[in-house]
């Protein structure tokens, strides 16, 4: 299914994955009677196409691109079956982020096409994941195919502004999740204190302006990618420091912020808000100015998981 899982769940999962290796999608595992495979296993939470270091896009003509995608990972979900998730896939069986994953071509773009399916596609007409399991799926399966994507399309989902957005997402992106996240615990203090503010104001001038919606599709871009990767990481074995990934997401939320924004809404505020992540990238040299590497976790979740987190861990000081 579609959907933006929760963040305070992903973040627990994250800590136990890091002491563990074990994803906290899989409910256990059961033995057999057969030989181990002398083939290297390939995790079916690897995103190697997103989250691998790689090139930018060789083209401007992002929709098509993206349309390209979306058509050729519906095709790989008719072909192969399609699975609410790999943890349950049988028979070669593809989740929806898998098929993204293996059908996209540029670092980035399998985690906006989903965050794309999940604002567009948000119902299967009049169906149900468990009750009309495979009808449902199936019929998924041809919607993702079938989704053609125009410059028209992209700013109604993302806003007037959606290449910047997009811009930000490539370069971070392009740069590789664990280059970045080391990128990030190595640089020297690159946040404002008050980006949190910002970024909320930000906001709010997006709700004022009608584009809440896509204010959220946006952002959801940047919480796909980050729980993707960090799940990808882990299930290969990687130790991924939790405290800089979630910083790291933090300034890419900041910098995908200020590319959404209208420049003259706030013009003293966007320079100062993507600044994190240059500084993080190599961008800047990270010197001059009131920089920290302190953050609030509530920061990248959802009201109701704010709230859960509150509970359990008020703050959260960067590495």
């Amino acid at each position: 299914m579609i959907g933006r899982p929760s963040r305070f769940l992903a973040l627990l999962c994250g800590a136990v994955l890091v002491a563990s290796g074990v994803s906290c999608s899989d409910s256990g595992s059961s033995g057999s009677s057969e030989q181990p495979s002398t083939e290297p296993a390939v995790s079916p939470y690897a995103r190697t196409n997103t989250c691998l270091p790689g090139e930018a896009a060789a083209d401007n003509d992002t929709a098509r691109r993206l349309t390209d995608l979306s058509r050729n990972a519906g095709r790989l979900l008719i072909e192969n079956g399609i699975a609410p998730g790999p943890s349950v896939a049988v028979d070669g069986q593809l989740s929806v982020d898998q098929a993204a994953d293996r059908a996209s071509t540029v670092p980035g773009d399998a985690s906006i096409i989903e965050a794309l399916w999940s604002a567009t596609i948000t119902s299967v007409d009049n169906l149900g994941p468990v009750s009309d399991r495979d009808e449902y799926y199936n019929t998924l399966a041809e919607r993702i195919s079938t989704l053609q994507l125009s410059d028209q399309y992209l700013s109604a989902m993302l806003g007037p502004r959606w290449a910047p957005v997009l811009d930000v997402v490539e370069r971070f992106a392009a740069t590789g999740y664990e280059q970045l996240v080391e990128g990030v615990r190595a640089s020297p203090p690159m946040r404002k204190g008050d980006a949190a503010a910002t970024r909320a104001q930000l906001r709010a001038f997006a709700v004022d302006a009608g584009l809440e919606k896509q204010w959220e599709t946006a952002q959801t871009i940047v919480t796909v990618y980050f729980q993707s990767c960090s799940t990808s990481a882990q299930a290969a074995g990687v130790e991924v420091d939790l405290s800089s990934s979630v910083l790291a997401e933090v300034l890419a939320a900041d910098a995908v912020a200020a590319a959404f924004s209208d420049p003259d809404a706030a013009p003293d505020s966007i320079g100062p808000l993507s600044r994190g992540l240059d500084i993080a990238l190599g961008a800047d040299p990270g010197t001059g100015g009131d920089l920290t590497k302190d953050y609030d976790p509530n920061e990248i979740l959802s009201p109701e998981d704010a709230e859960l987190m509150d509970a359990e861990e008020p703050n959260l000081e960067g590495p």
